[in-house]
């Protein structure tokens, strides 16, 4: 057996024990989930040296103290069924005007709903595990899926997922038109749903086929979102879910659209598609903007619709709002650096942690293959920490104003 290279004592373990039963009490679940989540901590900072793929692969470097704590963090959540999320909350970046920033500004979002391990082992204060089907844009995963990533990758790491390409549209019986709370109220409960499975930031998307554009213009878009961070914000204030002990606000909402489908025309163009949503995200209290291409088998890709100098001006909107600006669509690894000067916030990776191509599924071995692999997603992860170098040192970045 390895020699253990994590370790903890039998006062560790009995430290916890000290709190309460932690499959009966709330104060000694939390606490021994805590405790597990230091000891993952301190894998995913091992790993840096180690080709680890999986929690799993690790459990014999581990002490039986160390083992005995993780096994009290999964009966603690799987007594009292709620996720843990991440300890500090999701933090916006400095470049958003954020009063507690995260240590880095541009973040790197894997995608995908298995092997999603794999980010986190690798610099976990740099990636965002996101949790989705990769056939559709935003392909939306399950409660199920969302919470076994939680476990598996601990409260050091950021959890993204989405629940919508498209809201799903309610009318009134008797006018036919859009029924604007109800419309908003099935979103709200579909982000409380994957609040609740672990995700610290949620995507809604606002795409709309309608060739006449008769519901989801402007107006109705800005009802919507309005409603939904209400109803989410109540959810919270009435503790049906409960807010982590951090020092953000708010769960962020990340609005998407998409450069292929105008927002109040079809014949507006993606520089102006772009420019609306982020003013309706910030008037609507939201905290990001997420452009991607709506269509993955085209062959279209982010930078068929916009340029660097429009990024940046549209990265400069956004933060002026107090938004992050979030960009996918078939990004590459060379395009990593010129991208993260225009100040995004973040870029959605799908098929460069897959296969060199870049593309989502390529055949190997005469099988069709998607599966992560670590080598690429640490090269996307080196490109971010070249081009957004870490502060020299720790909180060496002075908040610029007073948001969350």
């Amino acid at each position: 057996m390895p020699r253990a290279l994590i370790t903890r004592t039998h006062e560790d373990v009995e430290e916890i024990r000290r709190r309460g039963d932690h499959t009966d009490s709330r104060r000694a679940a939390w606490f021994a989930i805590g405790k597990g989540s230091e000891v993952i901590a301190d894998v995913q900072r091992l790993a840096a040296t180690r080709r680890w793929t999986s929690l799993r692969q690790t459990m014999s470097f581990l002490n039986d103290e160390a083992r005995q704590i993780l096994l009290m963090r999964s009966e603690a959540i799987a007594k009292f069924k709620q996720a843990p999320h991440h300890r500090l909350g999701f933090r916006l970046s400095r470049l958003a005007g954020a009063a507690h920033p995260r240590p880095v500004d541009a973040l790197c979002l894997i995608s995908g709903h298995e092997g999603q391990e794999i980010p986190g082992l690798v610099r976990n204060d740099r990636v965002v595990v996101d949790v989705e089907h990769m056939e559709q844009a935003l392909g939306p995963a399950t409660v199920d899926e969302i919470f076994k990533i939680r476990l598996a990758v601990g409260e050091q790491v950021y959890i993204s997922t989405n629940v919508s390409e498209s809201p799903q549209i309610v009318r009134d019986m008797r006018t036919g038109r859009i029924d604007t709370r109800s419309t908003a109220a099935l979103t709200a409960t579909k982000v409380i749903g994957a609040i609740q499975a672990g995700a610290d930031v949620v995507k809604v998307g606002f795409a709309h086929l309608d060739e006449y554009k008769r519901d989801l213009r402007s107006p109705e878009v800005l009802s919507q979102m309005r409603t939904i961070r209400r109803q989410i914000d109540a959810a919270v204030e009435s503790n049906a879910i409960t807010m982590p002990l951090n020092k953000t606000t708010r769960y962020p909402l990340v609005a998407v659209f998409f450069p292929e489908l105008g927002i109040n025309a079809h014949g507006e163009r993606p520089i102006e598609i772009a420019a609306e949503a982020i003013r309706l995200a910030g008037e609507a209290g939201w905290q990001g903007v997420l452009i991607d291409t709506f269509e993955k088998h085209t062959g279209k890709r982010y930078q068929d619709f916009y340029s660097l100098a429009e990024t940046t001006t549209l990265s400069s909107r956004a933060h002026e709002a107090g938004l992050e600006f979030w960009a996918a669509g078939s990004i590459s690894l060379a395009e990593i650096e010129p991208l993260v000067k225009t100040k995004v916030d973040l870029i959605c990776f799908g098929g460069a942690a897959r296969h060199p191509s870049g593309r989502r599924t390529a055949i190997v071995q005469g099988r069709p293959d998607e599966t992560i692999k670590r080598p690429l997603v640490e090269q996307l992860v080196k490109s971010f920490e070249r081009a957004d170098p870490r502060p020299a040192a720790a909180g060496g970045r002075a908040p610029t104003s007073g948001k969350s």
